[in-house]
């Protein structure tokens, strides 16, 4: 694993992969399924169909499509809908509370299930942006361009916070910066970034650098 304070410039800035990096909603897809494999296999599948698209796709189609494709029950999509309501921060997540620059969020999904995640997070960040509102999914470069955009700080001087891996591909191909907080067992080895077990190691790496007036 990385050292998440290697090479690390102060960003102006930071944004954050909402469902991974922020959310635990690893544990809605586990529960809906049933069973924590075929839930990963799922929320899998949906994100290789999201990284296929050229533009936004309905999600909530997207969900209940391949959730038929592997086979779930019927109503394991509904299940998921009905449990994002319930969705919690993972524990580290009030350590973003501690950033003195601006911060938002980043997230593949529709507009209405990102604000309630948002809401659901605790957290007050600039902007949310899904991806039915940017027009793409993750990991198009473009919807990281339109984050940056909205924050109005060049991409170079944004740190993006990415919850997997193909999440902090996408964002590094876009330009920005990247640190990724491992959520899965299989994503801390990720040789291409900076990997951190939490999300209080990452704000206290950006807080140091800003403290040292880098």
């Amino acid at each position: 694993m990385s050292s998440p304070t290697t090479d690390l410039a102060r960003p102006d800035a930071v944004l954050f992969d909402l469902l991974m990096g922020v959310m635990n909603s690893l544990e809605l897809w586990e529960a809906a399924a049933q069973d924590r494999d075929r839930g990963l296999a799922w929320r899998d599948a949906v994100t290789k169909r999201m990284a296929a698209t050229n533009s936004y796709e309905p999600y909530e189609r997207l969900v209940e499509e391949v959730a038929i494709e592997i086979g779930l029950d019927a109503g394991a999509s509904g299940e998921l809908l009905d449990r994002w309501l319930r969705m919690k921060p993972w524990p580290d997540a009030t350590a973003v509370d501690g950033l003195t620059v601006p911060y938002a969020f980043v997230t593949n999904c529709s507009a209405p299930l990102a604000s309630v995640a948002a809401r659901r997070s605790g957290l007050d960040p600039v902007f949310t942006l899904s991806a039915q509102e940017a027009g793409w999914y993750k990991p198009d470069e473009r919807i990281y361009r339109e984050a940056c955009r909205r924050l109005d700080r060049p991409m170079d001087k944004v740190l993006f916070v990415a919850g997997s891996p193909y999440d902090a591909d996408g964002a590094r191909a876009a330009g920005l910066s990247v640190m990724q907080v491992a959520r899965r067992p299989d994503h801390r080895d990720d040789v291409s970034s900076h990997v951190a077990t939490t999300l209080v190691e990452i704000v206290a790496a950006v807080e140091r650098e800003g403290g040292q007036g880098g």
